[in-house]
């Protein structure tokens, strides 16, 4: 049976873990198929051992385990691009689960000469491109995930406090970037890719990639100079 004849629907649930400090997540991860239903936790180890090229033949060929791996061992990257570019955990949750879906219904198309990353940060960023140009998301934006925020303030010292009203800068700053430029931003300087893979990544040169990021670099730059400049201005 053919990959997208056998898939009915696929799902990714994640749970906030409410025992750590730290903006962690629980993933459950449940694939579905018919005319067998059939289920599966996500565990820290599969039992898998594979090289990857083999892995994602497997997966492709409707190995459910083999599938399940790949996941695990790329999830948290791909939310933690879409949490950049989002600004929204939950937005960000609907991405990376949207993410792995097409992962899902496209792997026999996959080519190796193309790694399988550098795959998944092309369909991530797409669908957060997406997100960021709809009205839903324009109205639901938000900066900061306040249900963990009052935790990791309670137990951070001085300096991680500082540290986190940097980023808290940074994030805000970026939110006000044009989607195209805010996503070089997070690759780049965010994710620490290289101008010529994020220039694969969103299929341009990378003249464009490097005249994307100094822009953001430089309204970035301006709004942490206002930023910390009416910070000092309260404290006098």
């Amino acid at each position: 049976m053919q990959l997208n004849e056998r898939s009915d629907y696929l799902f990714l649930f994640f749970r906030r873990n409410s025992c750590s400090s730290a903006n962690t997540f629980k993933k459950v991860f449940l694939i579905s198929f018919l005319p067998n239903p059939f289920s599966l936790v996500s565990s820290p180890n599969t039992g898998m051992h594979l090289p990857e090229p083999e892995t994602i033949k497997k997966a492709a060929a409707g190995n459910r385990v083999a599938f399940r791996h790949l996941v695990e061992l790329n999830q948290r990257f791909v939310y933690a691009v879409a949490v950049r570019v989002l600004n929204n955990p939950h937005d960000a949750e609907d991405a990376t689960q949207e993410t792995f879906i097409r992962l899902w219904k496209n792997l026999n198309r996959y080519k190796a000469e193309i790694k399988l990353t550098t795959w998944l940060y092309r369909m991530v960023t797409n669908i957060c491109l997406d997100m960021l140009k709809s009205a839903h998301h324009k109205r639901n934006r938000v900066t900061t995930d306040l249900e963990n925020k009052p935790a990791i303030i309670a137990q951070a010292s001085d300096q991680s406090l500082q540290q986190i009203d940097f980023m808290e800068a940074v994030e805000k700053a970026a939110a006000q970037l044009p989607p195209v430029q805010k996503i070089v931003f997070v690759l780049r300087d965010l994710q620490g890719l290289s101008p010529e893979e994020v220039s694969e990544i969103l299929e341009t040169t990378e003249e464009k990639i490097k005249s994307s990021l100094y822009h953001a670099r430089v309204a970035i730059g301006a709004y942490l100079k206002q930023h910390y400049q009416t910070e000092m201005l309260y404290e006098l």
